[in-house]
């Protein structure tokens, strides 16, 4: 979309204001200006005039001139790019030398920002779009998304609610519950998962409706006085010139039944506030895709899952072969088919009923799979499914629209992390500064609404994007995403002096050489992914790359990186994880906008190794990720660290004990810091690092692996802290007594960490603990759970603790404990607990749905996994 562009555009002007102060900058300005004044015209009228050809055109043209300005700022920013000078003699040099060329490229710069000037002016003759951009952008949000909302969406028929059986009777239980005080259930889904067929299967049902006095369903509004309205006329009241105050008179002695479908919008809240709770069991229902909205306005909350397999296999059955079985020549393609779906019920019967009116051979399947992602809208059934997902998207910012698009450039079914993905946006430009928060902060906040409207997939760490939108295109003028061959892909693209961002996704082999000669052609990269790529050394070629903001080498082979990495001043993000670099040139510390810089690799124990840092790396104060790096005290490193006062993530190794009072100074002086690694020179080496008086109150997570001498008296204080690991401590005792009350614990990993004899959990013990893990701990005899205690736990891992020889005391009292893995543990331990599964107090562990066990290997007369849940009795 040209706003995309547009937007781009502006992020490089304002980069360019920001960093420089040449000649032109007054016409710098005024392209500024004009940007905003497109941006604000493109937000009112792309979705009122989609459809003329004349709209599309002037689009084109905008974006055109939005490209242009961005080639125009950056190919000048590529001639003169920043130097950082320690002494006033070498930038009077510096200045000397570079005169000459510097005035070439300010008068190439002028000559094109002139021409650029000229078609802004075209297109205002042409399009006559003089209106001031405050003027049009008041009304930009409001006219895009009311125009997306008169789309009308078909409701499942009866004959296609498979799976609904189980989901209305949960519902029709919130409705006819016996609770005089009035209540808002919200049903919260995707679009197209079937919320307005299950709403109006239960409401229609004539129980329901002898239930309430009053009822009335409004669809979608695009206001609130419009839902009003529509409620009076479903619910007629005595006539006044105040509809409001009227309706709730009627309605405050009567138990009513509304129900809004497609709840939006915030102020939407506003509305269900003001219908009266008359304490005669009201209920007000409405459906939304919204799960932050639903939180904030109702009291229960059903949550609208998709269809299972099996539901989704027999409704696609249904609708694909009017009720057969599928044909077994028929059964791959359609299974593949099936996934494109993605549990969705409105989608399945789209595709399916298309699919009812085809061949019946496998080559027919094809040609529709082949044909989903690429042009929906050209067919009248599939077109639902893109409607269904442009309408999620039209109601979305210009901003979280460039961050949900950035999903077309992932292959299928790939899976990405909230940082590598958060990190993406930024480099891209997609996010936007807002006060007293990071732009990680806002990214995560983009995420989190992409997450709550059901376009992204969420999975623990990785997300997935539903990416069906036809709207990939309007990106990849400036991106080229590889995910098969890379020789092919880049011989083939003539337009590369464009692009902006190069992602790689395959796994073709190619060496060093070749990937550095392609990469010349791309001067003007941002961004540039080459996670996994095989790569034996760092390709020089991007050292030339100066406006490279992001760079990911990633499980590379590559062992160096090059001094002249500093020409990289504007790199932002540097990720060498799990590559083989065990040393930082000394001139990191020029690149001065580093904000995030990763670098470990794996060793033949699979522990990561951190990399050699020199001296001067305090003066990197933008960075917030610095992991894992080696502290050396010889390079004064640990004490450095304490001018990093910016820092979110630290992961620091080969401590010494003698550098643990500089290494707490430091982390007392990062007030942000949310996430810390320590890892000490030695198992033997002691982490001395009871020296923090005031530790970061924002600490979530916290690993420590090295010898303790105590537990450190501040971890008692960290009451953000939600994951915790420490290995290698051997600590004897006050280890839980610590660690019991922190309010917001929810993992804990102990490993080598405990030499006690007896571990006991006494009552009101670790309230929000989910996960535990005890490894190593040989003394250990005795695991003893009172009532009361990890009342939340729903996973027990215990591994390699050999003395323990009796089940953990106290299971029943873990009433949500659903895994316990026991591994490499004790014949007799084992025994007991197979006897306890087969014996008359199998109660006590009958609520673990999997208990999984292996014995110590030497010896053993057991196999080497067994499952003894209880469900394995039978």
């Amino acid at each position: 979309m040209a706003e995309i562009a547009v937007s781009a555009a502006l992020g490089v002007v304002q980069i360019f204001l920001s960093q420089r102060n040449p000649k032109p900058k007054p016409n710098i300005v005024i392209i500024k200006g004009d940007l905003e004044t497109m941006r604000a015209y493109l937000k009112d009228t792309e979705q009122r005039e989609q459809d003329t050809q004349g709209a599309k055109d002037r689009r084109n043209r905008v974006r055109e001139i939005a490209y242009e300005n961005e080639d125009a700022l950056e190919e000048f920013m590529v001639d003169m790019p920043q130097h950082f000078h320690e002494h006033r003699i070498s930038i009077v040099l510096h200045n000397i030398v570079h005169k000459v060329m510097d005035r070439k490229a300010l008068h190439r710069l002028s000559s094109r920002i002139d021409a650029i000037q000229a078609k802004i002016k075209a297109v205002k003759e042409l399009d006559s779009f003089l209106t001031s951009s405050s003027g049009v952008a008041a009304v930009a949000s409001s006219s895009r998304a009311e125009g997306v909302l008169d789309l009308v969406y078909p409701i499942l028929n009866n004959d296609e609610l498979v799976g609904m059986e189980r989901r209305t009777t949960d519902l029709f239980d919130l409705l006819i519950k016996e609770e005089s005080r009035r209540l808002v259930i919200s049903v919260v889904g995707p679009n197209g998962s079937g919320k307005t067929t299950l709403i109006k299967k239960v409401c229609e049902s004539e129980r329901v409706k002898g239930h309430f006095e009053c009822h009335a369903w409004v669809p979608h509004s695009t206001s609130c006085k419009d839902t009003w309205e529509k409620i009076c006329k479903e619910v007629p009241g005595p006539p006044g010139a105040n509809m409001e105050q009227n309706l709730v008179n009627h309605l405050k002695h009567r138990r009513y039944l509304v129900v809004l479908d497609g709840v939006w919008k915030d102020d939407w809240c506003n509305s269900i506030k003001k219908l009266p709770d008359n304490g005669n069991g009201s209920r007000i229902i409405f459906s939304t895709c919204r799960r932050d909205l639903a939180s904030e306005c109702s009291n229960d909350i059903y949550n609208l899952d998709l269809l299972t397999g099996n539901e989704a296999w027999k409704l696609f059955c249904k609708k694909a072969f009017r009720g057969s079985e599928c044909p077994e020549h028929l059964k791959e393609i359609s299974e593949d088919l099936l996934t494109r779906c993605g549990g969705l019920a409105l989608a399945i019967v789209a595709l399916g009923s298309l699919l009812s009116t085809t061949g019946s051979t496998p080559a027919e399947f094809r040609r529709v799979n082949a044909s989903l992602g690429s042009n929906m809208e050209g067919n009248s059934k599939l077109g639902i499914i893109g409607s269904v997902l442009q309408k999620r998207y039209f109601h979305l910012s210009h901003n979280l629209q460039c961050c949900f698009l950035l999903f077309c450039n992932f292959p299928e079914d790939y899976s990405v992390t909230r940082g590598r993905l958060i990190r993406l946006w930024i480099a891209e430009g997609f996010v936007e500064e807002k006060r007293d928060k990071t732009l990680e902060e806002v990214a995560d906040a983009y995420l989190n609404e992409l997450i709550n409207g059901c376009l992204v997939e969420a999975n623990k760490r990785d997300f997935q994007g539903v990416r069906n939108l036809d709207r990939c295109d309007h990106l990849s003028h400036r991106r080229i995403a590889i995910h098969d061959t890379f020789t092919n892909s880049l011989k083939s693209k003539e337009y590369v002096s464009r692009v902006r961002t190069l992602l790689m996704f395959g796994k073709e082999n190619f060496t060093t050489s070749e990937f550095g000669k392609a990469l010349e052609r791309f001067k003007f990269l941002r961004v540039l992914e080459l996670k996994d790529a095989p790569l034996e050394t760092f390709p020089a070629e991007v050292v030339n790359l100066t406006l490279l903001r992001y760079l990911n080498l990633r499980n590379t082979k590559i062992n160096e990186v090059p001094d002249l990495v500093k020409k990289l001043q504007n790199l932002e993000t540097l990720d060498l994880r799990q590559t083989f670099v065990s040393e930082l040139p000394r001139t990191i510390c020029e690149v001065h906008k580093l904000v995030h810089l990763a670098v470990d690799k794996i060793n033949e124990d699979q522990g990561r190794v951190g990399a050699g840092v020199f001296s001067g790396i305090g003066v990197l104060a933008s960075l917030q990720k610095l992991s894992l790096i080696k502290a050396n005290k010889n390079q004064r490193i640990v004490e450095e660290l304490g001018n990093l006062t910016a820092m979110r993530k630290l992961g620091i190794t080969e401590l010494e004990s003698r550098d643990g009072k500089d290494l707490c100074a430091s982390i007392q002086k990062m007030k942000h810091l949310s996430c810390l690694h320590v890892t000490s020179r030695s198992k033997v080496e002691v982490l001395d690092l009871d020296y923090m008086s005031t530790p970061p109150s924002l600490l979530h997570r916290l690993s420590l692996e090295g010898k303790l001498r105590a537990t450190p008296s501040w971890i008692s204080e960290l009451h953000s802290l939600v994951k915790m690991s420490l290995k290698s401590s051997r600590l004897d005792g006050g280890l839980i007594e610590a660690l019991q009350a922190l309010p917001c614990l929810m993992e804990l990993q102990l490993v080598d960490a405990f030499n006690g004899k007896e571990l006991e959990f006494r009552c009101n013990s670790f309230q929000e603990l989910r996960k535990l893990e005890v490894e190593q701990s040989d003394h250990l005899h005795t695991v003893l759970v009172h009532e009361g205690a990890m009342p939340n736990l729903q996973k027990l891992t215990m591994r390699r603790c050999k003395n323990l020889k009796l089940a953990p005391l106290g299971l029943n009292n873990l009433t949500r404990l659903e895994k316990m893995h026991l591994y490499e543990m004790s014949e007799e331990l084992i025994t007991e607990l197979d006897n306890l599964r087969t014996g008359e107090y199998h109660w006590m562990i009958d609520h673990i749905q999997v208990i999984h066990t292996s014995c110590s290997p030497v010896n053993s007369t057991y196999p080497s996994f067994r499952n003894l849940s209880s469900f394995a009795r039978y």
